[in-house]
């Protein structure tokens, strides 16, 4: 009985310890705020700069699993490629690494469990004090307690259970089988992690028990390595209802770690003995693994450096293109596995840019009715439309659901703004999508109707769409990159929309007046007008509102 306490006290210990992390990581999203945004939009832009930011995010976040899936979703929301997506992910691995110096550092220096109440005590106070910054830096406080009042629980209850039973000692003897037990304690950390479905828990476990002589230092860097492949589970569990470079970038995950694993296993027990004698003295096994870590994934990743098109090539033949890929759209908001506000805001943003692009193409296919005289294809673009239409109307709809979602949780003033504001921009998108349409359907009534516009008619029609589509352009690249110059450069396109709209609309009217005049056909033209203002008028709202957000 006594043993099945301390079994439920380990597993009730991971869970704090779990927990504890998870809440310092979202009190740190939270602080550091746009500048975790900032970092997150510079991920993509060189080779360094993916590996960098992306090993500084997850250092922030500590959840590789979760940076993986959310690097999966941008490769399925068609935010960034899998070049990129391959850089990213090396950063990530380089930045989870994090996880073992905390544990390393702070874990088994002194009593926290002395302490960690009073610390628990301090957060709540700050807690109390209703500011955003001093709330986050209590829950960052708190977070941190827990984390190390439940690996003391777990090093206790482990100590206990090793006593009392033979399962350490049944372990130990396997640990001297030489490359046999390599590949065991490699498995062993493989299944671990996959099982549990977080690294850092495994790699708690690890750094306790070689803390604690239960398995030799060879045999805790060979359960590392095993961790490092088994943490890849979770982004290919979550990209099986993407489309094909989504699955692409989750196999490149695994790939990545299996390569630092076929080339570290037949030098492990150098490598061991190399890093034993360059901690003589000094060395608590705890520091050594941590420093075999990420020392591991920084050597990993300075080799594949150097393959990303064979690795590119390598995953293409794995996963070869799927034909259902037109029907896979907005995993970035379906996979639910990246809950934390900073993170979850920044994959709606994605998205609603994504949306925006949408928008912008279909006004191309409006564009193009204007000048088709064949009928079938005239119908066939027609329906084009039609069903962009019905996609942005989807997509509307589960953005909002997502945003929805993300209301229900505990965000912050900045966060709580932004998602106002995310709310107007899909709102003005939709607005966009409608007003498309209804360009579509006058211009298919001008056509069933025989109604034609003189070549001056036209050259002015086309001279205000050239407008419109200068003003989508802009809000896309406002939604992408927000500037004060670019918002300025929108508001300056829709006032020439404005005052072209006017004039068109004064001919108009001045023309009316002459007995040759064709009202059908000018109360056509005049619709077609409106509608283009409409347009510019919700362009230069959603450029606004995001320069607003800066």
């Amino acid at each position: 009985m006594d043993i099945l306490i301390r079994i439920l006290n380990i597993i009730g210990s991971l869970g704090l310890f779990l927990y504890g992390m998870k809440l310092m990581s979202e009190a740190l999203q939270r602080a550091a705020g746009g500048r975790l945004r900032r970092a997150m939009g510079r991920m993509a832009a060189t080779p360094v700069s993916q590996i960098a930011s992306t090993a500084a995010v997850t250092a922030t976040v500590q959840s590789s699993s979760a940076i993986t899936v959310m690097i999966v979703s941008f490769v399925n929301a068609g935010i960034v490629n899998l070049r990129q997506a391959i850089g990213m992910i090396m950063g990530a691995n380089i930045g989870t690494s994090l996880t073992a110096w905390i544990i390393a550092v702070f874990g088994f220096q002194l009593n926290f469990s002395v302490i960690s109440i009073p610390m628990v005590g301090l957060g709540f106070a700050l807690i109390l004090i209703h500011r955003v910054h001093y709330r986050a830096l209590g829950e960052i406080i708190i977070g941190f307690a827990l984390l190390l009042l439940g690996l003391t629980v777990l090093q206790s209850s482990m100590i206990g259970v090793a006593q009392n039973t033979a399962l350490f000692r049944e372990l130990a003897t396997y640990a001297d089988l030489g490359y046999l037990s390599i590949l065991l304690f490699i498995l062993i950390g493989t299944l671990l992690t996959a099982v549990l479905q977080s690294s850092s828990a495994t790699i708690t476990l690890t750094i306790v028990m070689c803390q604690n002589g239960w398995i030799p230092f060879e045999a805790g860097l060979a359960m590392i390595l095993g961790e490092n492949v088994g943490t890849t589970v979770t982004a290919n569990l979550a990209a099986i209802v993407t489309n094909t470079p989504a699955r692409r970038a989750a196999v490149s995950h695994t790939l990545i770690n299996l390569f630092g694993l076929l080339w570290a296993t037949p030098l492990l027990p150098w490598i061991a003995e190399g890093i034993v004698v360059l901690f003589a003295g000094a060395g608590a096994a705890s520091l050594m693994l941590a420093f075999f870590h990420t020392g591991f994934n920084v050597l990993n990743v300075c080799i594949l450096t150097c393959f990303v098109p064979q690795i590119m090539r390598v995953v293409t033949w794995i996963v070869p293109q799927s034909p259902d890929d037109h029907r896979k759209r907005l995993f970035a908001l379906d996979s639910g596995l990246v809950s934390t506000p900073e993170l979850s805001l920044m994959q709606a943003h994605n998205e609603i840019t994504n949306h925006a692009k949408r928008v912008l193409k279909m006004f191309g296919m409006v564009r193009s009715l204007m000048t088709l005289t064949n009928a079938q294809e005239f119908r066939s673009e027609y329906e084009h439309v039609e069903k962009y239409e019905q996609i942005t109307d989807r997509v509307e709809r589960e953005i909002i659901t997502y945003l929805s979602r993300i209301t229900s949780q505990n965000n912050g003033e900045a966060a709580t703004h932004r998602l106002q504001t995310m709310f107007r921009t899909v709102s003005h998108i939709e607005q966009i999508g409608d007003s498309n349409l209804e360009l579509a359907k006058i211009l298919r009534d001008k056509k069933e109707q025989n109604l034609w516009f003189n070549q001056e008619l036209r050259d002015k029609l086309y001279g205000l769409f050239d407008l419109v589509e200068q003003a989508l352009y802009v809000m896309v690249t406002n939604l992408e990159n927000p500037t004060d110059e670019g918002v300025e450069r929108s508001r300056g396109i829709e006032e020439q929309i404005n005052l072209t709209s006017a004039q068109l609309r004064s001919e108009q009217l001045r023309l009316a007046q002459g007995q040759e005049y064709k009202y059908m056909a000018g109360i056509t033209f005049i619709e077609l007008v409106v509608e283009c203002e409409k347009l510019g008028d919700a362009a230069v709202h959603i450029s606004a509102e995001q320069a607003a957000d800066l």
